[in-house]
């Protein structure tokens, strides 16, 4: 069905905007360690977030996300997303809610009524009731939807639910965006004052020294020049949660024994599959890939054998060979002349209890044979009533829009009843095949010209460590973990042993990614205990199938981190701002009454610098120097700086002249501009700002 199709393309959305009210649950004890007693995966401005709610939470959040992506299951990858994503819901959602119960905002039946079917809907209507021909908004289509919602599957009920649900947490959202740009006023003299900064531009002649000609040992910085600036830019130095890890990795790869018994066993396999006479039931047992019956042809099999199977008669074994540490051995099954690709219309008459039946079919699966066969004596008498049969009686969600026109498909890509079908019978014909999805009602309608292909049984094997080889790396680990027990031996040992020492800085508490893991939680739980202290090693770790041991090298905590701990981080600025302080001391010694004059002083040349506004960010040559144009435009035309002191450079400039901004009479459009500029900052920022003034505690790292 087009309607379903579309929800589901935009419900993605509801993993961020679906609301689910916040109870009060206690989930007691979930078998935790000890020092995981903690039941709370959060509180959000006192209002706790219990393991039990929002697992429930995350549980519905996934199977929107499967929707939405049309998957059946998600990677490891996309659940722990997953997670993050509702986590940031579930913050939004108590804190916006908060602010709407405070200022009063609500949405009203007769709003949300008009916002799905009034004359102008919200865009989510839009959106999921556009008419795929023509790409306009269907209002027939929305009011069809609406009368019959009551017969539609459940699935397709909750995902209008959640629709309906995204489209008020939008309205809110929307309202209080508006309600707080409402409250700011665009004064006229501050319009004037921005067109004036825009449009005044400066000419002017520039002296200019960087900090890099002086080198760092001419210059003196002390613990006390790192404090004075430590201080002065103290809020620079809000920090989150962090961790700082080494690690050694031991990969658990195939020694030279496995590979020889691998090869002993892939020959052993090898005769066995060459006169087995169940080829299927042989593969699915020894294969680490199924058996695949489909036909291919020439140029689609691999390399090693395409040619060879072509050539051959039935029986021909091909192997073992090896591509990318995988054996595979082949045996030519068949050789058919086929077509390449099909065509072809259905009617799919579903019945309970069918592979992927909908849960509003109730019939039986006699009732659909008959109907099945009533539609298919119909069909062969008229087949001009296919499309029309097909839109009417069709499960198949997609004949809604295509009225059971399938197009062209691959040979082999429909399920095996449905393909034979198609294969076996003449174009023009009108044939009925059941399936695990029901009995289907097959109008042929297309097929290529046939082609020479074969089926061939492959076997693939991987070459595995085996579990001796999994051992000895394992015990190296762990020796390499129980000898060493601080910052300092694991530091030995690493260079003892030649081992390959991994670092990873400011690791944050729901991070997912270290370099060279695929799935690091472990370890990052891990670092994060809070039994965990600097310079301790941990125990051996299984991570993607290696080990790993790690040392913690330095913590961080949420807040104004402490001035040892940034001191190092401060040393180059400040070494820099004190050369450029001994370049404008030098600069000013020199008591220069022209620029010329400091310029033959400092043997430096003269810059000319052309169509400067206040606004300005970069400066030619010198790039970004905000001193530098606050000087520039508190100065008179021919007066000379003193020495300003800037970001990377030293500099005395004179002004040669102003240019006035071209005269305006109405500046509603730069007024228009300047505001939607503001209002766009205020959307941007305001929630952002709003949770830093929100007393959160995130414990997800305790249990994730």
């Amino acid at each position: 069905m087009a309607i379903l199709g579309n929800i589901r393309k935009h419900s993605g959305l509801v993993v961020t905007l679906v609301g689910v009210a916040i109870g009060a649950f206690v989930i007691g004890d979930i078998g935790l360690k000890s020092w995981r007693n903690q039941t709370n995966v959060g509180n959000i401005d006192g209002e706790e977030i219990t393991y039990k709610e929002f697992e429930q939470k995350v549980e519905t959040n996934t199977e929107l996300t499967k929707q939405g992506m049309g998957k059946d299951n998600l990677t490891a990858e996309e659940v722990f997303t997953v997670r993050q994503n509702t986590w940031n819901q579930l913050v939004n959602e108590v804190i916006m809610q908060k602010q709407y119960e405070t200022l009063g905002l609500t949405i009203s039946e007769e709003e949300i009524t008009d916002l799905i079917q009034g004359p102008n809907p919200h865009r989510f209507i839009i959106q999921n009731f556009t008419n795929p021909e023509t790409n306009q908004f269907d209002h027939n289509l929305l009011v069809n939807f609406l009368q019959t919602i009551d017969q539609r599957e459940a699935s397709v009920q909750k995902q209008m639910e959640n629709l309906i649900v995204m489209i008020k947490a939008d309205r809110l959202n929307q309202k209080y965006n508006n309600l707080i740009g409402k409250g700011y006023y665009m004064p006229k003299a501050l319009v004037n004052k921005d067109y004036q900064m825009k449009n005044i531009k400066a000419q002017f002649r520039m002296v200019s020294q960087s900090f890099s000609m002086i080198g760092d040992s001419a210059v003196k910085v002390t613990d006390a020049d790192l404090k004075a600036y430590y201080d002065k830019n103290i809020n620079l130095y809000d920090q989150t949660e962090s961790r700082d890890i080494d690690y050694v990795v031991f990969e658990v790869t195939p020694s030279q024994e496995d590979r020889v018994a691998m090869a002993k066993e892939m020959d052993k396999l090898y005769q066995e599959m060459s006169t087995t006479n169940d080829l299927s039931a042989f593969i699915n047992f020894n294969s680490d890939k199924p058996y695949d019956s489909t036909f291919l042809k020439k140029g689609t099999l691999p390399v090693q054998i395409d040619s060879l199977m072509f050539a051959s008669e039935p029986g021909t074994m091909a192997g073992p060979w090896v591509d990318n540490d995988i054996y595979h051995i082949a045996r030519l099954v068949d050789k058919q002349s086929r077509p390449d690709s099909l065509k072809a219309s259905h009617i799919l008459i579903a019945f309970k209890g069918a592979y992927g039946a909908a849960e509003t079919v109730k019939r039986s699966r006699v009732e659909a044979v008959k109907l099945a066969d009533s539609l298919l004596a119909a069909t062969k008498k008229n087949q001009k009533d296919f499309a029309t049969l097909a839109a009417r009686f069709s499960n198949d969600p997609s004949a809604a829009k295509n009225s059971g026109d399938l197009g062209w498909f691959a040979d082999g890509q429909m399920v095996p009843q449905f393909n034979k079908a198609v294969l076996d019978n003449p174009v023009g014909s009108v044939v009925k095949v059941e399936t695990p999805f029901g009995f289907h009602v097959i109008n042929i309608t297309g097929k290529t010209k046939s082609i020479e292909k074969v089926r061939v049984a492959v076997l693939n094997r991987e070459i595995a460590p085996s579990n001796a080889t999994i051992q000895q790396v394992y015990a190296k680990a762990s020796a390499f973990a129980g000898q060493n027990h601080d910052q300092a031996s694991f530091d030995k040992a690493v260079t003892d042993q030649g081992l390959n020492k991994r670092t990873k800085e400011y690791i944050n508490p729901m991070d997912q990614q270290i370099p060279g893991l695929k799935s690091p939680r472990e370890i990052i739980r891990w670092a994060f205990n809070p039994e965990t202290t600097v310079g301790m090693v941990s125990e051996v770790k299984d991570v993607d199938g290696s080990f790993v041991v790690a040392v913690v090298k330095n913590t961080r905590s949420k807040g104004i981190a402490p001035f040892e701990q940034v001191k190092e981080m401060i040393q180059p600025t400040v070494l820099k701002e004190k050369k450029i302080e001994a370049l404008a001391e030098k600069m000013g010694k020199i008591n220069a009454k022209t620029i010329d004059e400091l310029a033959a002083g400092l043997q430096a040349k003269v810059d000319t610098i052309r169509d400067i506004n206040f606004m300005s960010f970069n400066i030619p040559m010198i790039g970004r120097e905000p001193a530098l144009l606050g000087t520039i435009f508190s100065m008179n035309a021919r007066e000379i700086s003193k020495p300003i002191k800037g970001t990377n450079f030293a500099m005395v400039v004179v002004v040669d002249q102003f240019t006035d901004a071209p005269a305006r009479d109405n500046l509603s459009v730069e007024k228009k501009q300047l505001e939607g500029t503001f209002n766009s900052r205020v959307a941007n920022n305001l929630f952002r700002i709003l949770e830093k003034e929100t007393k959160i505690e995130d414990n997800r790292v305790l249990f994730y």
